[in-house]
């Protein structure tokens, strides 16, 4: 909990301006919120208020305790209020007369609550009104495989270590989200499996906020954060896309970096998924089957997001020979009419050892041809390609 100042905060938090003359309720509120690790929440007074917005100071969220009112009389509390728009307003009360919720209404408050407050309606208040204007827009990097097996997955897991690699800050920012509900791939890899019963939460999307979503998670220190379940049903489930779209929503929310593992199967949320994200990486095989399956894969994303969609198109498994290549690098760019190819190198025990000991392949061997093919794709397609 900090006094409001002009400092700088991290991309992923999100800074919300508390101001209240109740020291208590000051300390409760900022305790629950930055208990969530989401918020930086900046305290003042609630005269505070009344002397306008800094320029360089632009919360997400403003929650003003009025408590009886009194401060809503205050000559300069509209022109306050004006310097902060379009910014919400969430304002705390007591019962109030109603010649002073005429003023509420007046000075544009995005939302009212009452005292004694409850949490969570404060919790539900925050999230709703804060829009991500004044915070950075999360990146959504989706890795899809055109066929079974082409490991997807893989490059998924090993694009979050990348990212997470970066500083403590990135991988506070990053997480991977595991859509194959069939089999939870991603956290079987890593032998990390979710115990938590969502079968409640899928019947009942709107029961998903910020602070479930802290009980849910999976976690692997130093790095990532992940959501991974095994709930075969839940393409089939009535409110499987409800509850899919929301946890992503929640997770764009929370996260700066967010990387999808996309199952190639016919889901309620595919186009939904392939249509927000900001980079698509198709996944196939050099052979007949795979390369047809890619085709058909990219053309479908080019009908959702037209020309103007960033794929990229990679090898996976790819066997280098100076003689004997089924396909050559021009013929594939003619298939696909696409620049973006890029092809991985095919490790096999590599690979046999990073799933028999849960590691990602960069932890057995950082220097291996495979890791090296990776991380020059990641540096050209993730670093350097600004979101959209």
């Amino acid at each position: 909990m900090n006094a409001i100042s002009q400092k700088v905060l991290p991309m992923h938090r999100k800074r919300i301006a508390l101001y209240s003359s109740d020291m208590q309720f000051r300390r409760e509120v900022a305790a629950r919120l930055e208990s969530l690790a989401i918020y930086d929440v900046q305290v003042a007074d609630a005269a505070a208020f009344l002397q306008g917005a800094a320029s360089e100071s632009r919360p997400s969220v403003i929650i003003l305790d009025v408590d009886d009112g009194d401060i809503l009389l205050e000559p300069a509390i509209a022109a306050a209020r004006a310097s902060w728009s379009p910014i919400p307003v969430i304002a705390i009360s007591a019962e109030l007369a109603p010649d002073r919720i005429r003023s509420l209404v007046r000075i544009n408050a995005s939302d009212w609550l009452r005292k004694p407050l409850d949490g969570k309606d404060l919790l539900n208040a925050v999230t709703f009104h804060d829009s991500g204007s004044h915070a950075s827009r999360s990146r959504v990097l989706t890795f899809i495989s055109a066929s079974g097996g082409a490991g997807a997955t893989t490059l998924a897991l090993s694009a979050a270590k990348y990212l997470a690699d970066k500083s403590a800050e990135s991988a506070a920012g990053t997480c991977l989200v595991d859509l194959d509900f069939q089999s939870a791939n991603c956290g079987a890899y890593l032998n990390l499996f979710n115990h938590f019963d969502i079968e409640g939460i899928v019947s009942q999307p709107e029961r998903l906020d910020v602070e479930l979503m802290d009980v849910i998670k999976l976690t692997r220190a130093p790095g990532f954060t992940m959501y991974s379940f095994e709930r075969p049903s839940l393409p089939f489930d009535a409110k499987g896309r409800e509850f899919v779209l929301r946890l992503l929503d929640l997770i764009a929310y929370r996260f700066e970096h967010v990387i999808v593992d996309l199952p190639n199967l016919e889901t309620p949320w595919q186009n939904s998924v392939l249509s927000t994200s900001d980079e698509i990486f198709v996944v196939f095989e050099l052979n007949v089957a795979s390369l047809r399956q890619a085709k058909r894969l990219y053309t479908r994303i080019r009908e959702l997001k037209g020309n103007a969609a960033s794929v990229t198109l990679v090898i996976n498994k790819h066997k280098r020979k100076l003689f004997g290549n089924h396909f050559s690098r021009g013929e594939l760019e003619k298939i696909f009419k696409a620049p973006h190819i890029k092809a991985v190198t095919f490790d096999r025990t590599l690979m046999a050892d990073a799933l028999n000991r849960a590691m990602l392949p960069a932890e057995i061997d950082g220097r291996a041809r495979f890791n090296r093919d990776l991380k020059r794709i990641f540096q050209e397609r993730i670093d350097a390609v600004p979101p959209a």
